[in-house]
C-alpha cells in the first residue's frame, strides 16, 4: 500500500495543475487565503478527480472500441465526447517540471493497469486495474482540518493522508499533450512517452449536439435527450456531410431530417401503457470524402405522474449549486436533474419541499434565484407553467414548505404560514400561525393541517379554523389512504401514532411498544404509511412498523450493514404507498463527503428488510422523498 501512496502523492502535484495555458497561481493563493479557501479547495479537488476519471475513461474507450465524436476546447480545458454518449473533462493548468511518471500499461493479459515509473502498481500483491467493473478509480479530497490531500481506493469508505499539503506547486498534469487530428485523438501522458490513441467517429465530425451548459455544480452528466410523451423537439447535429438519412428510430418515434439546417425534428410517441420508454436514434450520412458516417443519440420519453415512480428532491449545495429533482421510474431508471433536462433551466437554490395537486407539481426553494422561490410545473411533463421570483414573494423569510388547495398555495416560513393566490400572485400572512414547525403540511379536502409544536393548526379559506392540542411534540402529519383521515406522530414517551379525523377532529391514539417517531433535525415527517400500516425509523437505521388495525408494533430490522458508506440519514425515509418499498436517503457526511451517498430501497413484504436497489451518488443533500400516489 505504501507504494500506492507514493504514486498518488507524486501524481497529485500534477493532477491539480495542468500543462497548457491556464495559470493557477490565483487558485493556490486562494487556498492559502482564509477568505477564498473553501472555493479554492473545491476547485482543486474537482480538477484532480476529473483528470483521474478522464484517464480511466480513455483506457476503457480503447478496450471497448468506443470512438471520439468531438473534442471541444473550453475556457478551462477540454471536453471529450465519446460515441457512447459519455464525456470526459480534462482541466488546464500551469507548466512546470515536477511531472509525475503516471501512466497505464497494457499487460500480458491484454488489460490496462495503473503504473508508476513504468512499473505496474500493486496493492497487497494485486495489480491495480485501470479498466473494467473491478478497476479502481481513486478519489481525492482535501482534509478541511489538516489541509492535506487524502486518497480513497475503496469508493470513499476510508481515507488516508498522502502527506501532501494543498499549498500548490508547479508541475505537469497526468496529461502533457492532447492532439485532435482528423481521424484520431492522441493523448500523451506526463512521462512524455506513453500515448493513448482513440479514433474519431468521423472525419466529418458528424454528431448530435448536446447542451454545453450543465447544471451549476455538476460535471459529466450523462448525455441523452429527455422528452415528454407526444413532445416534438428539434435536435441539431454537426458535421460536413452531403447527404443524411434516418438509419433507426425507436418504435413509435418519428424523425424528420433537414440537411440544410443540420437538424432533426423528433416526435416522441403518444402515451400508451408505459410511463417510460427509450431507444437509440441513429442517422447515416455521406461526408465530403465519400465516406459513410454515423451519429447516434439515446432518446427517452417519460410521464412523471407514474404512481409507482419515486421523486427525490435535492437541496443542492448552498454555495455551489441549485436544487434539482431525481426521478426513479418503476423500472429503476434514474433520471437525474429531471427538471433541468425538461426545461433547460434550474430550480432555485436550496429546494425544500414538493407538493402535487390538480395535475401540477409545486417546488419551493429557500433562497430562490434561477426559476424562483416557487415553481409550478406540469405533473406529467415537469415543464414549468409558472414561476414566482424573490421579488414576487418578497414578504417571505426562508420559506420551507408548501401545500396547495385549488388555486391557493399555503407557504410556511420562519414567520408562520402565508397564502399565495396563484392567479393574482397576492401574498398574505395567515394570523395565529407563528411557530408552525419546519415540516410538511398535509391536505384533506379543502383543509390544510400544519404541525405547530404540541398542536396541529387546521387552516381553511386562508384562516386558522381549529387548533388541535397533542400530548407531545408533533413530528409528522400525513394524509391517510382512508378518505377523510390523517396520521399524526407524537414524540411522547412512549411515542404515539394518532388517527385524526379531518371532519370532527377526533383522535384515536395508539402507544408504540417499540421504537420512536423522531424526525431528527430534518424537515420531513417522522412517519410514512401504506394503508393502515405506519412505518418509522426514529432517525436510526432500524425500521419499525405499527399495524393500526391490529394495534401492534414490531421491529423489522437494521439495514445499516447494506450500505458501506452509511453516515447520516438526511431527512426521513418513506414507504412507497403503492409498492410498499421503503426508501432511505443517506450521505457519508458533511463537507465534500456528501457526494458519497445512497438511495437504498428495501422490500418489507417478508418482514425482515431485504435491499432491492441501491442508487449511489445521485443525491446532493436530499430534501425528501415524494410519491405521486401520496397526494
Amino acid at each position: 500500500m505504501k507504494k500506492l501512496f507514493i504514486f498518488f502523492a507524486i501524481a497529485l502535484m500534477g493532477a491539480v495543475t495542468w500543462s497548457c495555458s491556464y495559470d493557477d497561481d490565483d487558485l493556490w493563493n486562494a487556498v492559502n487565503d482564509l477568505n477564498g479557501r473553501v472555493e479554492a479547495m473545491e476547485q482543486a479537488v474537482k480538477k484532480a478527480n476529473s483528470d483521474i476519471e478522464a484517464l480511466r475513461k480513455l483506457v476503457e474507450a480503447v478496450q471497448s472500441n468506443v470512438t471520439i465524436t468531438s473534442v471541444n476546447k473550453t475556457e478551462n480545458g477540454y471536453t471529450i465526447h465519446f460515441s457512447d454518449g459519455t464525456t470526459a473533462t480534462i482541466s488546464n493548468g500551469q507548466n512546470g517540471t515536477n511531472a509525475p511518471a503516471l501512466s497505464v500499461i497494457k499487460d500480458e493479459d491484454g488489460l490496462y493497469y495503473w503504473a508508476l515509473d513504468g512499473v505496474i502498481i500493486e496493492i497487497d500483491g494485486h495489480k491495480v486495474k485501470a479498466e473494467g467493473s473491478d478497476g479502481i478509480t481513486p478519489q481525492l479530497r482535501i482534509n478541511p482540518d489538516s489541509k492535506e490531500w487524502e486518497m480513497s481506493a475503496d469508493g470513499g469508505q476510508s481515507w488516508s493522508s498522502m502527506g501532501v499539503k494543498a499549498e500548490g506547486s508547479d508541475g505537469d498534469s497526468i496529461f502533457s499533450d492532447v492532439q485532435d487530428g482528423d481521424s484520431e485523438v492522441i493523448f500523451t501522458l506526463a512521462d512524455g512517452e506513453t500515448t493513448i490513441v482513440i479514433p474519431k467517429a468521423s472525419t466529418a465530425d458528424f454528431a448530435f449536439v448536446y447542451p454545453e451548459e450543465l447544471p451549476l455544480g455538476s460535471t459529466g452528466e450523462e448525455n441523452y435527450f429527455l422528452f415528454a410523451f407526444g413532445e416534438e423537439r428539434t435536435l441539431t447535429f454537426t458535421g460536413d456531410v452531403t447527404a443524411v438519412d434516418l438509419m433507426n428510430a425507436p418504435q413509435g418515434w418519428t424523425a424528420d431530417i433537414d440537411l440544410n439546417a443540420k437538424s432533426v425534428k423528433v416526435t416522441a410517441p403518444a402515451f400508451s401503457a408505459s410511463y417510460y420508454t427509450e431507444g437509440i436514434l441513429s442517422l447515416i450520412a455521406i461526408d465530403t470524402k465519400g465516406q459513410t458516417v454515423l451519429a447516434s443519440a439515446r432518446i427517452c420519453a417519460v410521464d412523471f405522474s407514474d404512481p409507482e415512480a419515486t421523486f427525490v428532491l435535492n437541496e443542492g449545495n448552498m454555495t455551489t449549486e441549485n436544487g434539482s429533482i431525481i426521478h426513479i421510474t418503476a423500472g429503476g431508471h434514474v433520471i437525474d436533474h429531471a427538471y433541468w433536462r425538461m426545461n433547460a433551466s434550474e430550480l432555485g437554490n436550496v429546494a425544500q419541499d414538493m407538493f402535487i395537486s390538480d395535475g401540477k407539481i409545486y417546488i419551493i426553494s429557500q433562497n430562490g434565484g434561477n426559476d424562483g422561490i416557487l415553481v409550478e410545473a406540469d405533473a406529467k411533463t415537469l415543464k414549468n407553467t409558472d414561476k414566482f421570483s424573490k421579488d414576487d414573494l418578497s414578504g417571505l423569510s426562508w420559506p420551507s414548505h408548501v401545500a396547495v388547495v385549488g388555486r391557493t398555495a399555503y407557504i410556511r416560513d420562519n414567520a408562520g404560514i402565508w397564502t399565495l393566490d396563484l392567479d393574482t400572485r397576492t401574498l398574505k400572512a395567515v394570523e395565529n400561525t407563528k411557530g408552525a414547525l419546519k415540516n410538511r403540511m398535509a391536505v384533506v379536502g379543502d383543509k390544510v393541517f400544519a404541525p405547530a409544536s404540541k398542536s396541529i393548526l387546521v387552516l381553511e379559506n386562508g384562516a386558522v379554523v381549529q387548533t388541535i392540542a397533542m400530548d407531545g411534540t408533533v413530528t409528522g402529519v400525513i394524509k391517510s389512504d382512508e378518505e377523510g383521515f390523517l396520521w399524526v406522530s407524537c414524540s411522547t414517551s412512549p411515542a404515539q401514532i394518532i388517527k385524526l379525523s379531518a371532519s370532527d377532529y377526533t383522535l384515536d391514539k395508539h402507544t408504540l411498544t417499540a421504537g420512536g417517531v423522531s424526525s431528527g433535525w430534518g424537515a420531513t415527517p417522522g412517519i410514512s404509511a401504506k394503508g393502515d400500516v405506519i412505518y418509522f425509523c426514529n432517525n436510526t437505521s432500524t425500521i419499525y412498523r405499527h399495524d393500526f388495525a391490529a394495534n401492534t408494533t414490531e421491529t423489522l430490522g437494521d439495514v445499516k450493514s447494506n450500505i458501506p458508506n452509511w453516515g447520516i440519514i438526511y431527512n426521513m425515509p418513506a414507504v412507497h404507498p403503492v409498492t410498499g418499498e421503503y426508501y432511505f436517503n443517506t450521505i457519508l457526511g458533511y463537507g465534500w463527503s456528501f457526494l458519497t451517498n445512497d438511495i437504498s430501497v428495501y422490500n418489507l413484504s417478508a418482514g425482515a428488510p431485504a435491499m432491492v436497489a441501491d442508487y449511489q451518488n445521485y443525491t446532493h443533500f436530499p430534501a425528501g422523498i415524494f410519491f405521486t400516489a401520496s397526494f
